[in-house]
């Protein structure tokens, strides 16, 4: 009798107090998700849900971190290196979650809690059409987890990438990676960024929690680049970029599925677009009953669904952690953590599968659970005009003023009816680069604007989660590549700097001995104290190039090895 009590008590610990079956695990659940929208519609066969991108296009994030030349170690460096690409050097905003719910919320903790980063920064002006930044890049990182999730956005598909950059510790060969996009989808309902509403409780902008944190780490002002105490305006700038993001999933497919096919889906597009100039160049006189928003809101009334466009939820419920009795310090948390190891955290865990470590965690309550099936925000309806507003953010202040500059509002409303711009209001996403492109050029002004990011064929193709790494013999003349080299030229999203890539030893061998140049990257003896040093690798201030120093030190000899694989110029 004993035994069935404490069976049925332990149960009753496990399914905690509302939460969902709990035989149902995250994999499970993501081949149960319904469609995002109707499979026949527009939408769903011009922007696939595929987990690679559409072929032809890239996300963000692989852009920046190629143009980069590879991602920053460690994660501070990150944080660091975005601030650069601001304008005004400002910082991206960061928050720390020590018991969020994400699917590193088993790995993280008061000690090691994951940094949440929302990329709230402005590019410079330039002659390259920056994209926007703020609401179209997110970064998660749990030390423990040795991992980075990455959203950010790929306008030339339409839609957000999720990504993981793995393996990411000292040591490692980090590997830049597309998730599997229907377990990202049971969480990101809407394909886009999701948080908590205020108060934010889950995050350090509650004393209590940045107080716990604190004590973790009573010397540290900062953790991997993250203010240790935070106001709540950090967690209020996520929030708010968030919904940024949401909106974009639902203006793409306004501007294709509310607006249909043919030649009368393009002269909506077209007028779509209008609307959504006359808004960014004047947003303060901006009149949604004037007659051009009227006569677009009676076009998409045509198409509309009867109940409207689905307005996803991108909020979740806030939750206090420290309400929850798995966190308090009575017995009962004591038997929780002794049956199910919560918060355990540390070395312990790195290795373990993601999935199964998230799926053994006792469910959260349904409220307060990502996984539970959010309802609609709202329903839009034509005259909401969502699609205008959403579409007008994505032009950046710098290309504002480019237009502006061009000869005026009504210059501009003209050329947007040029036939420069059709197949940019065909059936294909909304791409804000393309048609400032094609505006630029059909007003004559401002010949020097280009398009941003390294054109596709000087990236390395993109790579699944799940493929294998490459695995080295343990005598394999590879191993010190490994450990100094593969960090930034393997899997490097840079084509030109993935010159170590190659899915077997024979490959990556033929690939170094036909790049003569890593000959003189590594002769330090000859560079060593010459103006010429700053071409030896690996780069000064890099973990690899501090190890290889100190093995240098200790009478070790990497650079001999690896020389050797490299054929001198009179080699035969």
């Amino acid at each position: 009798m004993k035994t069935v009590v404490a069976a049925a008590f332990i149960a009753l610990l496990a399914t905690g107090c509302g939460g969902g079956d709990d035989s149902v695990g995250v994999h499970d659940l993501a081949e149960r998700l319904p469609p995002l929208y109707d499979p026949a519609s527009l939408s769903a066969r011009v922007i696939p849900n595929s987990d690679l991108p559409p072929e032809g296009t890239r996300s963000l994030f692989d852009q920046l971190v190629a143009q980069n030349g590879a991602l920053p170690y460690p994660f501070e460096s990150v944080v660091d290196w975005l601030a650069t690409l601001d304008a005004q050097g400002r910082r991206p905003t960061t928050v720390l979650i020590p018991h969020g719910r994400s699917l590193q919320k088993g790995r993280s903790s008061f000690a090691d809690p994951r940094v949440v980063l929302s990329a709230d920064i402005t590019p410079p002006p330039g002659s390259a059409l920056a994209p926007p930044l703020r609401g179209r890049l997110f970064l998660g990182f749990v030390d423990a987890a040795d991992e980075i999730e990455v959203l950010s956005y790929n306008e030339a598909a339409g839609r957000y990438e999720f990504q993981l950059v793995q393996d990411y510790c000292e040591g490692c060969t980090p590997r830049i990676v597309y998730a599997r996009r229907g377990v990202c989808l049971t969480c990101h309902q809407n394909a886009a960024a999701i948080f908590p509403v205020r108060p934010w409780e889950e995050t350090n902008a509650a004393p209590v929690i940045a107080e716990r944190i604190v004590a973790a780490h009573p010397e540290a002002a900062n953790l991997h680049g993250a203010p240790t105490s935070v106001r709540l305006a950090a967690p209020e700038a996520i929030d708010n970029a968030t919904d940024i993001a949401n909106m974009i999933p639902l203006a793409q497919r306004i501007w294709l599925d509310g607006c249909g096919e043919g030649g009368p889906g393009d002269q909506c597009r077209r007028e779509l677009l209008t609307e959504a100039l006359r808004y960014a160049l004047a947003p303060g006189s901006y009149d949604p009953a004037s007659e051009s928003a009227t006569a677009l809101a009676t076009r998409l009334a045509t198409n509309w669904p009867e109940r409207g466009f689905e307005v996803p939820d991108n909020d979740l419920n806030n939750r206090n952690p420290l309400e929850d009795d798995l966190y308090q310090g009575g017995w009962l948390a004591g038997l929780k953590r002794a049956v199910f190891g919560r918060d355990a955290g540390g070395d312990d865990q790195r290795g373990e599968d993601k999935l199964e470590a998230f799926d053994a965690l006792p469910p959260l309550p349904a409220e307060f659970d990502p996984l539970t099936r959010r309802p609609p925000a709202r329903w839009a309806q034509p005259r909401d005009l969502d699609a205008v507003y959403a579409l007008a953010q994505a032009f950046t202040p710098t290309d504002i003023d480019r237009l502006r500059r061009t000869g005026g509002v009504n210059a501009i409303l003209a050329a947007l009816n040029d036939s420069s711009l059709n197949e940019h209001v065909g059936a294909v996403p909304f791409r804000r680069t393309e048609i400032m492109l094609a505006l630029l050029a059909r007003l004559g002004a401002d010949a020097r604007a280009t398009r941003w990011g390294l054109p596709l064929t000087e990236l390395s193709p993109p790579i699944r989660e799940g493929e294998p790494p490459l695995q080295l013999a343990a005598d394999s003349p590879l191993k010190p590549f490994e450990t100094y080299c593969f960090g930034c030229h393997r899997d490097n999203p840079n084509a030109r700097l993935n010159f170590m890539a190659g899915g077997t030893e024979a490959d990556v061998l033929d690939h170094i001995q036909a790049t003569d140049k890593i000959r003189d990257a590594l002769d330090y003896e000859r560079y060593r104290g010459t103006r010429k040093a700053g071409q030896l690798m690996p780069p000064e201030g890099s973990w690899q190039r501090e190890h290889l120093e100190q093995a240098l030190a200790n009478g070790d000899d990497p650079l001999t090895p690896m020389r050797e694989q490299i054929p001198a110029l009179f080699d035969f």
